[in-house]
Formats: C-alpha cells, sequence, structure tokens
C-alpha cells in the first residue's frame, strides 16, 4: 500500500567512516511469571532506524533468539550461546537496550561478555533502568562506557559520532540524552529486521506492536514513565495510519496494537486519527490503550466501524486508592466517567477492557470492598463488552513510590520485601510482587484480592454479550473455553 524510501536515505546520510552498532535487547532473566508473549521490540527498532540514517545499525533480540533464562544452567548455555554470536558479529559499538528491571542481570552479562572478547570495543546501556538507577551500571571494572539517561536517539548518534576520535572514556560516563523532537520522527524501517524475522518469526507476525507516540502529562505514583520527558509528540495522523498499514501488510499481521504511553492525548489528532484509520478500512483488528477520559460520542461512533479493542488502565475504584496512585484529581467524576464511556461501547458493540493493579502501597480490605462494589454494580448490565483484567502491584525502582516507600511504610505498614529484586539470581517476577501494601493485608490477606477476583467469575461472564465472551475466552482466560458457550455459534 505504501511505499518504503529507507534503503536510499539511509545511503545518503551515512558516512563511510562511521562506526556501526549492534543495538541489542539483552533478554529478562528468572522472569517467568512476566508472561510468555515473545514480541518483536518495536521501540528497539524505532531506535534502530533514526541511527540507521547515520550508521550501519544490526537489530538483534536475544530473548527471541536465544531465550529468557530461569535457572543457573539455563544461564551457563544462554552465555555460550552470547558468546558465539558475538564472536561471529562485527560491530564497533554494543548498545544495549534494558528497556525494564527485569534486564538488568541480563545486561550485565551480556556486557561482561562483550569486554571479554572485545576490550576496546564501546559499549553503552540504556532504557528504563538506567534512567531510573544509571549508578547501578556505575561498576568497578568500568563495564560500561556510557549510561544514557532518558530517550536514547539523540545521546547514542552524539557518542557513536565521535568515537573515532575520542574512543573508550578513562571510566563509566553518565549522560542525559537531549529530547527528541516531532521534526526528528522517522517510521519504522523494517528492513532492519528483515532477516531477524525471517529467522523466527518465517510464518509472519500475527500481532504488531506499534508506538505511535511519546510522552505522558500525567504522574501515576506506580509508573516508570515520568522519568522521561511529558511533552506529548506523536507522528501525523496520516503517518501513524500509514506505518501501521505497513506493518500488517508487510507481516500478514492479524493485530496491530499502538502501545503508547498516553494515546490521543490531543483531540484532534485523535479524532483524524480515527477518521483516517476508518478510510482506509482495515481488516486486521486495532488495540489502543488510552484513558477513558478522553473518548466522546464522536470518537466511539468512529471506533464502532473498525474491528477494535479499547483498553483503560482504570487501576482501581476505590476513590482514596486512585488518589494515592494519582490517577485522578477526582475520584467520583474520574469513576462516573468511565461507566459512561463503558456504556457507550458497549451499545457500539466495542470490546473494551478495564484493567486493574491491586496491593498498590496503601491498600486495605475497605479499599478492595469499594473497587469490587462498583465491579459488581457494573456487572448488573448484560449484553456488555466489558472485559475485567487485574495484575498485582510490581514494584519497580525509579517511580514515584519507590522514592516515597517510607511514607507508605509509616502510614499504611506497608512492606517491599523484594528489595534490590533485579540484582537477585532468583524468581526476579515472584520477588517484584512479594509486598504487603498495608498492615490490614498482611501475610496470607495479600491474596485476598485475587480472592475476591476469583468469586466473581461467573458474573463476569454473565455480563457478556455472546461476541464478547468468546473474545475473552479465546485471549484472556482460557478456562473459559470450557463454558458450553463458548461453542455456539
Amino acid at each position: 500500500m505504501y511505499t518504503n524510501s529507507w534503503a536510499g536515505r539511509s545511503r545518503r546520510l551515512r558516512s563511510s567512516g562511521a562506526p556501526s552498532i549492534l543495538l541489542a535487547y539483552p533478554s529478562a532473566f528468572y522472569a517467568a511469571g512476566w508472561g510468555t508473549r515473545l514480541e518483536l521490540k518495536s521501540s528497539q527498532l524505532l531506535l534502530a532506524s533514526y541511527l540507521a540514517q547515520y550508521f550501519s545499525v544490526e537489530f538483534a533480540d536475544f530473548e527471541i533468539s536465544i531465550g529468557a533464562p530461569n535457572s543457573a544452567s539455563q544461564v551457563r548455555r544462554f552465555e555460550r550461546k552470547v558468546k558465539k554470536y558475538l564472536a561471529e558479529s562485527n560491530f564497533d559499538i554494543l548498545a544495549l537496550s534494558c528497556w525494564a528491571s527485569l534486564s538488568y542481570t541480563a545486561a550485565l552479562r551480556v556486557a561482561r561478555i562483550c569486554r571479554e572478547l572485545y576490550p576496546d570495543k564501546l559499549i553503552v546501556v540504556g532504557g528504563y533502568h538506567p534512567t531510573a538507577c544509571p549508578h547501578d551500571f556505575l561498576l568497578p571494572e568500568n563495564l560500561f562506557d556510557y549510561v544514557i539517561i532518558g530517550e536514547g536517539e539523540n545521546a547514542l548518534r552524539e557518542i557513536a559520532e565521535g568515537f573515532s576520535t575520542t574512543g573508550r572514556p578513562s571510566q563509566t560516563q553518565i549522560v542525559k540524552s537531549d529530547v527528541f523532537k516531532n521534526e526528528q520522527f522517522v517510521g519504522f524501517n523494517w528492513d532492519i529486521v528483515e532477516n531477524f524475522t525471517n529467522a523466527h518469526y518465517p510464518d509472519g507476525l500475527p500481532n504488531i506492536y506499534l508506538y505511535l507516540s511519546r510522552g505522558c502529562p500525567f504522574g501515576c505514583s506506580f509508573c516508570m514513565e515520568p522519568l522521561k520527558d511529558r511533552s506529548w509528540r506523536a507522528f501525523s495522523p496520516e503517518r501513524s495510519v500509514e506505518e501501521m498499514f505497513n506493518a500488517a501488510e508487510r507481516f500478514n499481521s492479524i493485530g496491530v496494537a499502538i502501545c503508547d504511553a498516553c494515546f490521543g492525548k490531543s483531540a484532534r489528532w485523535r479524532k483524524e486519527f480515527f477518521r483516517r484509520l476508518v478510510d482506509a478500512d482495515p481488516d486486521f483488528w486495532i488495540v489502543v490503550e488510552t484513558r477513558h477520559e478522553y473518548l466522546d460520542q464522536e470518537d466511539i461512533e468512529l471506533l464502532s466501524n473498525i474491528k477494535a479493542e479499547i483498553q483503560f488502565g482504570l487501576e482501581s475504584a476505590s476513590p482514596e486508592m486512585l488518589l494515592l496512585m494519582k490517577k485522578c484529581k477526582n475520584p467520583d467524576k474520574y469513576l462516573e466517567k468511565f461507566s459512561r464511556v463503558s456504556n457507550m461501547l458497549s451499545d457500539n458493540g466495542i470490546l473494551h477492557r478495564a484493567n486493574l493493579i491491586f496491593n498498590h502501597p496503601g491498600e486495605t480490605q475497605k479499599s478492595l470492598e469499594e473497587t469490587f462494589r462498583f465491579i459488581d454494580n457494573e456487572l448488573t448490565k448484560t449484553g456488555r463488552y466489558l472485559i475485567w483484567a487485574s495484575a498485582e502491584y510490581m514494584h519497580f525502582p525509579g517511580c514515584e513510590l519507590y522514592t516515597n516507600m517510607d511514607f507508605f511504610k509509616k502510614r499504611f505498614g506497608s512492606k517491599f520485601k523484594g528489595g534490590e529484586w533485579w540484582k537477585k539470581e532468583e524468581d526476579q517476577f515472584g520477588a517484584s510482587i512479594a509486598n504487603e501494601p498495608s498492615a490490614d493485608l498482611a501475610g496470607e490477606r495479600a491474596k485476598l484480592w485475587n480472592k475476591m477476583f476469583i468469586q466473581r467469575d461467573e458474573a463476569m461472564k454473565a455480563a457478556l454479550a455472546p461476541q464478547a465472551f468468546k473474545f475473552a475466552a479465546a485471549k484472556y482466560f482460557p478456562d473459559w473455553k470450557n463454558d458450553p458457550r463458548f461453542r455456539q455459534n
């Protein structure tokens, strides 16, 4: 549908003496509970696409190509394979994408292997964890040359451009990257990952995950996004639709998910995007996560013309918890708007999901009862297209709550048992959720939320329209497939 001029553009901008960059995702160790979905890291590809204008860039994802170890023996096997890969690769700079804290131990292992093989090559690391905890990468052996804080494009380009004259620094440097501006945006250069996808996804990618905008003006207590620049920047609506179709058509995808931190903040942008999307008539599913406060009747009428699933970070329905989470300033208005938007979506047959976070520090039995009372009220409605999804609070460094742990310890009796879990050679996912939100929900009572959620399983099924029930069973609740309703035409 759309043409790609990447090859010619890269040749025009790239100088013959420019260094080559291996941009690699190091994997995640001891994180089986994180999930089994292995997706192509499109955020990493966006970084590679920008750099490919100036340098030769190779894309690697060791989680997909080698694996995500969960034992000491698996880690040793992983190390052998990484060593073989690096020994056979030609690059000047290893740039590691330590996207989340779950990748910290893997990033260290990959960097050490690279340093043993190539003492003089440059090793750079960036991502959310380096931005949150840059000093975690200041090691006695100066394993890393540069630690990038913030969005990596500008800093990594500057580092690479100076490599031929400056070489390796004498000690690890922490560099704050300039904000990546709208006029610097480039599209996804899928040619960079062609060999990778051919090897690991020979039948195509059923689902593609894309980023169309950056920045989030909100400051949720549990989120690491506020560490980055909060200004909202996006591809144009026209370019955004082009990027979606380019990806879906190239990989024969049945679904395109938009993973923006704050999709559609601009009403003008959002409505033009939806109009262009409807006009383009996609035959693939669209998945969007956004704020329910943004959507109005016009948005919903447009969405009713395409196959879409809309996801909302509702997080809680307890007024006190919503304030602690810094989700909103007026909880009653926030919840009333959610109920109203959900009703409009259901009336238009649009699938939507409410994501909830339980056991956020400060959670009590009272706040749980408030949340489930709101859910119960929504479940009295039938023929709905609203799916409920639950998760337990994960204690990531860098978020506002992590910085203010003492407040929650003193006021609520919260306990954070995982410590610096990302440095442990054990179940890191389990350690990240090993928290007691309050003295009221200590010990075994910390699992009360899960018991209350499961108790509503049948009511959640009964509230759904037949199409929504089958969708939820197929995508989110495999046990529901045993229900006779799943097999009905």
